[in-house]
């Protein structure tokens, strides 16, 4: 489990802790405000907190059964996926609290309104007879034969929709933070798994960089033993580069430049003077930067499948900054009679764009003669001193 998932499943249960508090304070509260509208509009009704007791009192059973459901009931269905259980121990849970309902009734007798109360202390505890109509009595058929029960009362009707109500509620809060920690942990896998891709990319670019480049130095040996020396220092500089700087997720445009020099360098010794190589940078290099690694699997190809030993061959290279801009362009000749196999450079390139930028990016191949590469890829901003993305 990566370390900040405990951090966010706790910070997670603090929350769904506070949104169960809040919906148990509005329905503990709404009677409240109810019974306080009506003992102002209502000159005979005056507010007793006995009278609240009497109506919270029943509630009770409800915090009870809320607190079963959300520590017990809710999770088999929410963590497990177990919706046969689930549905089993919530039907056990409602059977019960309709039994509950069953023995306990609602009382024997309504409580004697306030302005009854007063009539009654002030004639001596007489009051004056009054037609009254008699509470139904539960323990006692009626004539149709049919016996009535205390889970037919509107009092126990109201009880049971409350506790639905609770339950509901308390399954949905539930279900949304489970949602809410399910992206979260989505994100993060998709975060790493770009981070294990690219890696991935990386290293296959590597190699197949560096098989090019001895094969280079290979040919220098006979030819010109002090260039082949000169040309391994070049390409330690460049495995320094490629060791020390390709982890970093963005390069400063002067060196993804420089890092395109030296390889030019060191693939140009290999050819004759007949090849045509050119590379338009800018002198001015603004402090900007992309991707590092992206170029030159381009230029890698260009090489391989553009240059002929016997025909007169060119590769022509341009990088333009436009405002938040960096325009790539790559123009050589091809070499039909070229047997190397290729591909996997540029295959790659393109998945690691496609991780990178997104859609933020454009490219567009011509693979007729000559053979034309496009790409524009957002500039990344640096700072002047640290050479690290701003924030």
């Amino acid at each position: 489990m990566p370390p900040g998932a405990m951090k966010w499943t706790t910070y997670t249960s603090r929350q769904e802790t506070i949104a169960n508090i809040l919906l148990w304070s509005v329905m503990l509260i709404v009677p409240l405000m109810g019974m306080l509208v009506l003992s102002s509009v209502d000159e005979h009704y005056s507010f007793r907190w006995l009278n609240m007791w009497h109506i919270w009192k029943p509630m009770l059973v409800i915090l009870l059964s809320f607190l079963i459901h959300n520590y017990f009931i809710a999770p088999q269905l929410i963590y497990k996926n177990h919706r046969g259980r689930y549905a089993a121990l919530l039907t056990l849970l409602l059977m019960a609290f309709a039994a509950h309902q069953c023995t306990s009734g609602p009382p024997a007798k309504p409580p004697i309104p306030e302005s009854a109360a007063s009539q009654q202390e002030a004639t001596g505890n007489r009051l004056p007879p009054m037609p009254m109509e008699q509470p139904p009595r539960f323990d006692r058929p009626d004539p149709t034969g049919f016996r009535h029960k205390p889970l037919a009362s509107p009092h126990n009707y109201t009880m049971f929709s409350l506790l639905v109500f609770a339950l509901g509620a308390n399954l949905g809060i539930k279900l949304y933070f489970k949602t809410q920690r399910d992206t979260q942990h989505l994100a993060e896998l998709e975060r790493e798994n770009l981070r294990q891709e690219l890696i991935y990319l990386r290293y296959q670019v590597n190699p197949h960089f560096l098989m090019n480049t001895l094969n280079n130095i290979h040919a220098l040996v006979d030819i010109d033993p002090a260039e082949a020396k000169n040309s391994i220092v070049h390409l330690s500089k460049f495995m320094r580069y490629l060791l020390y700087e390709s982890d970093k997720k963005v390069i400063s445009l002067a060196q993804a430049i420089d890092l395109i020099n030296q390889y030019i360098d060191l693939m140009s010794k290999r050819y004759a003077k007949c090849v045509d190589i050119r590379f338009d940078a800018p002198q001015q290099i603004p402090n900007i930067g992309l991707a590092p690694l992206i170029l030159i699997p381009f230029i890698e190809n260009a090489f391989k499948h553009g240059v002929s030993y016997d025909k007169p061959s060119y590769i022509h290279l341009s990088l333009r900054v436009d405002t938040d801009t960096i325009k790539f362009d790559c123009a050589n000749s091809i070499n039909h009679n070229a047997h190397e196999h290729g591909g996997v450079g540029l295959n790659n390139v393109i998945k690691r764009l496609n991780l990178i930028y997104g859609e933020r990016y454009t490219l567009h191949i011509d693979d007729s003669d000559p053979y034309i590469v496009s790409l524009t890829v957002p500039a990344d901003s640096l700072s002047a001193t640290t050479g690290q993305p701003d924030t």
